[in-house]
């Protein structure tokens, strides 16, 4: 599967000028950083495989791609997670109603990770949550050659790029692989955590990129009037439609260093709006929103 470059987009966003790589559009079933770190995957003939094994939350996108990826191959797919809301059994909804629609067996685990790995059969494949492994950098190299190309066309001479985390696979993959300044953000746990993230799969700190905090600690999953007011603003004034787990807590964080840092920000767009579906009704449930 070859996915061809992804736009690249001029957009003024409270007065100030920012490009959109908008990785969003890549493919309906692989959109964003899904289609980057699945690229070398979805390659490869794997021929002796006949189960995809994987784990992480109950409404992943990484969990909806792997079970189109299985469900393309022929493979059975087995997703561990740490808890299913009873609510969401009754209701199936996003990215869990799609993926199991597509075959998916999920169990809960209150140790997801172990559970995966215990599987080491010759005809299993195992993929870490969210694709965190040394294989996404074939995908995630095409995307910096993209975006040296795309700022190259632009005329673009002080870029920088931010891009919020979750285990930070693509923002690490792309300091690695371009020769201009990367930000980050911690949207999943604290920045300890997404250290530790970035430790998983490179040891040497000299490549990884550069985290913004903020005082104030957005928890995983806990939704947030003030940042799905953001949500709504952004798609207002822009005209796109982001991801409502991840976006909104990366643009907040991204809004409070952005007069600080020199140069022409690049934001990257990794899709994820498929799971927007369960956060809205979440939001609608809590607040009444529309």
């Amino acid at each position: 599967m070859i996915f061809s470059p992804s736009p690249f987009e001029k957009h003024i966003f409270r007065g100030r000028e920012i490009y959109i790589k908008r990785d969003d559009s890549l493919h309906v079933d692989f959109s964003g950083n899904k289609a980057r770190k699945f690229h070398w995957f979805l390659n490869q003939e794997f021929l002796h495989v006949k189960r995809l094994i994987s784990y992480g939350s109950n409404q992943s996108n990484a969990m909806y791609s792997l079970s189109v990826m299985a469900r393309l191959r022929g493979w059975d797919f087995v997703y561990f997670c740490n808890h299913i809301p009873n609510f969401l059994k009754q209701n199936p909804v996003g990215n869990y109603k799609y993926a199991l629609q597509n075959g998916m067996k999920i169990f809960e685990s209150s140790n997801r990770q172990d559970d995966a790995s215990a599987y080491n059969s010759k005809s299993d494949l195992v993929i870490q949550e969210g694709g965190r492994q040394v294989e996404a950098e074939f995908g995630i190299k095409i995307l910096a050659n993209e975006l040296d190309k795309d700022i190259k066309v632009a005329g673009i001479k002080d870029p920088y790029l931010f891009l919020p985390s979750g285990t930070g696979t693509t923002a690490l993959y792309l300091e690695k692989n371009l020769s201009f300044r990367v930000f980050t953000c911690s949207t999943v746990g604290d920045d300890e955590y997404l250290k530790d993230q970035f430790r998983e799969i490179e040891s040497d700190e000299i490549h990884f990129p550069t985290i913004l905090s903020s005082e104030k600690k957005y928890h995983y999953g806990k939704l947030d009037l003030e940042l799905y007011e953001l949500w709504q603003e952004l798609k207002r004034d822009m005209g796109i439609t982001f991801d409502l787990m991840y976006d909104p807590v990366g643009w907040k964080k991204f809004l409070l260093h952005v007069d600080s840092i020199k140069g022409t920000p690049i934001y990257i767009h990794q899709g994820g709006v498929l799971g927007n579906e369960s956060m809205k009704q979440r939001y609608k449930r809590k607040y009444e929103t529309n």
